[in-house]
């Protein structure tokens, strides 16, 4: 068991979590999918159980020992200053749940057949709404929401590394293939409004 090796108890999602990362590792798609470094395990100078290194090296998520025990415990951040040798430093709380970290660490390096966009804009609830009315299901993610439909995805909301005094939102959109004909104007419009970065069906539509 997870928690006899760590030496903690564990929660269900945190089992879960390895379980997934496992189940990519073993089809090879792990880097593809999360693109960060697997870092499960127990650190002791901040009292955590680590779950994800970001591959630049310079921060780490985890839930923190008071949390462990909970059914879907919050993930945190700490800063790391690999060659200092200094002790990791909190930065906040990432997600308010494991399930939300590994969902929407996933959507974040998705990377779809179809093509994908992402676009920084003001804070809009109509946009929102317009946004919603595109897919067949939503979801609240504590402060962004998850939008599916038919081979698309949209996220919407004020992105988990904005600094907490900015109050943008970003617009994230990642098609399927079989959506390359039936892009939402909606969408194009969005991508077509400058900034982030776009791939697939969404290239060169800044300059249009």
């Amino acid at each position: 068991m997870l928690g006899q090796q760590l030496g903690v108890p564990l929660s269900p999602s945190i089992h879960e979590w390895a379980a997934f990362a496992a189940d990519l590792h073993q089809a090879r798609l792990f880097d593809r999918a999360l693109r960060d470094r697997l870092t499960l395990g127990w650190d002791q100078d901040i009292e955590a159980v680590t779950l994800l290194t970001l591959c630049e090296g310079d921060v780490r998520w985890g839930v923190r020992q008071e949390h462990l025990a909970d059914e879907d415990p919050p993930v945190d951040a700490w800063l790391l200053d690999p060659g200092s040798g200094r002790s990791p430093r909190w930065w906040r709380r990432h997600t308010p749940t494991t399930s939300q970290f590994a969902l929407q660490h996933l959507i974040a390096y998705l990377h779809a057949a179809g093509g994908g966009f992402n676009v920084s804009l003001p804070p809009s609830p109509e946009l929102a709404e317009r946004l919603r009315s595109i897919g067949q299901a939503s979801i609240d993610l504590g402060g962004q929401i998850l939008i599916e439909d038919n081979d698309l995805v949209i996220m919407v909301g004020k992105a988990l590394w904005t600094p907490d005094e900015e109050t943008h939102i970003t617009v994230e959109a990642e098609i399927g293939a079989s959506r390359i004909d039936s892009v939402p104007q909606l969408l194009v419009d969005l991508a077509r409004s400058g900034g982030g970065m776009s791939h697939g069906a969404f290239t060169g539509l800044r300059h249009q």
